[in-house]
């Protein structure tokens, strides 16, 4: 059986969302670990740039496609139709579901004044959850990670979400995970505010492709450089990895 063509050397994972929560299910229910990595232009850019961080994303089981830019990618170079796999969505999708199959969850990550807001919409919609799940704030000092690593493997989770941002989280999944004693990493970046509604994800804007302009528009001095570097580098992947397909 032939393998499954890579998009930027990545092993993508091609199926629903739906199918994935459902091969999560199972995998939590084998004890077999998961390590969830969202793949956006950010990632494909960092990767590029540093050999190490790519074979951290890279080692991830389940590396979904986080955007429009990897559905059109993956379409033009591998003639796959797939569907985006909002890391954002994935996340409340998997509170949800974690709410009805009573996982234990780990919230990692973001100011305390932002984990009080995950607290408290834990407890007005998914009450099993508010009982049972656990926080740790991320800006505590690199000495003291021993120490949180610990309490998160004490605590067991089902799920651990990492809000870091990025390359950190990836590195903190992939250099700790036999570490933590849980059975699904995810990194989840700006998840919980999309969770609690400081964030909104236009339906119009995700079909189109278009969340990161609608990002830039709100907090431009902090994005468009990143942007700017970020989109011109998919470019040119896109049409070397075409230029590669057209020439063997």
């Amino acid at each position: 059986m032939m393998s499954e063509p890579r998009l930027f050397g990545y092993v993508l994972y091609r199926e629903s969302r739906d199918q994935l929560l459902n091969e999560i299910d199972m995998r939590i229910s084998d004890s077999r670990f998961s390590a969830i990595i969202s793949l956006n232009t950010l990632k494909l850019y960092l990767g590029e740039k540093n050999p190490e961080l790519k074979d951290c994303f890279d080692s991830g089981t389940h590396i979904i496609p986080d955007g429009q830019s990897m559905v059109i990618a993956d379409y033009l170079i591998n003639c796959k139709r797939i569907s985006a796999i909002s890391g954002a969505e994935l996340m409340v999708a998997l509170i949800a579901r974690a709410e009805m199959m009573k996982y234990r969850l780990f919230f990692l990550g973001a100011e305390e004044s932002l984990l009080l807001k995950v607290r408290n919409k834990l407890k007005l919609e998914f009450p099993w959850l508010y009982l049972n799940s656990m926080f740790q704030h991320g800006f505590y000092k690199i000495e003291d990670e021993a120490e949180v690593i610990e309490r998160i493997a004490k605590a067991s989770p089902d799920i651990l979400f990492v809000a870091f941002g990025s390359p950190r989280k990836e590195r903190f999944i992939i250099t700790n995970q036999s570490r933590l004693n849980t059975k699904v990493l995810m990194g989840v970046g700006g998840s919980y505010e999309y969770f609690v509604g400081e964030i909104k994800l236009g339906t119009i804007a995700k079909r189109l492709g278009l969340r990161w302009f609608v990002r830039l528009i709100n907090d431009p001095r902090r994005l468009f450089i990143r942007y700017f570097k970020c989109n011109s580098y998919y470019i040119f992947a896109v049409i070397r990895e075409l230029f590669f397909r057209v020439t063997r």
